[in-house]
């Protein structure tokens, strides 16, 4: 009897894995790029229409990205400032190619393409500023991507954080102000996708991104009168004309599609993409009315998934029944050869 318990066991495994051998792969995924590029700042003074060259600015990179797979994480990240003069050229600041472990697709450095919808079970992240207009005098560029894919049971996550903090003083004759202009070409790209084939039955996708720019003035000239402080925060989702701006003559932003954007899709088949396999679009902010004073321009980008998939829950209770009878079955013999 022990023998036919413990064949009927082993043969029910067997069944299970050819039966789950010969079904299509199911696939939960999520993927988030966003490459930025020509990203210039100018500034006009307004009384005179001369271009504002004598900012004296200072500036502050930081680069991040990470990725788990299974509660198994790797990161990386980096920072370089004026002040310690140890911005690169080109790159002007970038980390190393992330993968988290037990990936079975790998990411290799400098590589910021979207893998795709079923390449295998991994997590995996990069990111980099390329150039800034600051450091080398060309306009800035930059680039990030989490991905991750799950053809197993599990979780994957993967993120990167790019930000830029950069520092000027307007120091024009009282009374007069100044305008800036910022533009830029984003090329954003996003898809979370579940795929379910059995014994999966759910699962969850979720992909995110963002953009944000943040302009204020954080303090006035030593001796001048007191005055309402500017400031401006704009995220580009599509809208134009809709940052928020105050204490500043005006705001006009062209936005032509989202750059801040949360998608999610489950625990049933389902698949949404934005921006998928499109060119990239400019975008500009004009802002006039800036008051002599101290300013500080903060962007900041984000990219960032997460995945999830589970089997049903009836074919967890007949393998853990196989598997509990082959126990069974090898505790008896113990039992009788000790009696023995």
């Amino acid at each position: 009897m022990n023998i036919k318990k413990t064949t009927l066991a082993t043969a029910l495994i067997g069944a299970l894995s050819m039966g789950f051998a010969g079904q299509a792969s199911a696939s939960v995924y999520a993927g988030s790029s966003l490459n930025l590029s020509n990203l210039t700042i100018g500034f006009i003074n307004a009384s005179t229409g001369v271009v504002i060259t004598n900012l004296n600015p200072g500036y502050t990179f930081n680069v991040e990205d990470s990725a788990t797979l299974n509660g198994s994480t790797v990161a990386d990240a980096d920072a370089c400032s004026k002040l310690l003069l140890n911005c690169g050229v080109s790159p002007v600041l970038k980390v190393s190619a992330v993968n988290a472990p037990g990936s079975t697709v790998i990411r290799a450095d400098n590589d910021y393409s979207l893998f795709g919808q079923n390449s295998g079970t991994f997590a995996n992240a990069n990111a980099e500023i390329t150039s800034a207009q600051l450091v080398n005098g060309t306009p800035s560029s930059t680039k990030q991507v989490a991905e991750a894919e799950l053809q197993i049971s599990g979780q994957g996550q993967a993120s990167t954080n790019i930000q830029s903090n950069t520092t000027w003083t307007f120091s024009f004759s009282i009374g007069e102000t100044a305008n800036m202009v910022l533009s830029f070409l984003a090329n954003p790209e996003m898809k979370a996708d579940v795929t379910l084939v059995p014994p999966y039955t759910a699962g969850n996708a979720q992909a995110n991104m963002s953009a944000d720019f943040t302009l204020r003035r954080i303090s006035q000239i030593s001796g001048d009168a007191a005055t309402p402080a500017p400031f401006v925060n704009w995220s580009p989702d599509g809208v134009n004309t809709n940052a928020v701006c105050v204490n500043v003559g005006s705001c006009v932003d062209v936005d032509p599609e989202s750059l801040n954007e949360t998608m999610g899709v489950g625990p049933g088949n389902s698949t949404v993409t934005h921006s998928l396999g499109t060119a990239g679009s400019n975008y500009s902010l004009t802002i006039t009315g800036l008051t002599r004073g101290n300013y500080s321009l903060t962007l900041a980008g984000l990219t960032s998934v997460n995945v999830t998939q589970v089997p049903e829950p009836g074919t967890l209770m007949l393998l853990g029944g196989a598997l509990a009878a082959l126990g069974f079955g090898g505790t008896r013999r113990r039992s009788q050869a000790t009696a023995a």
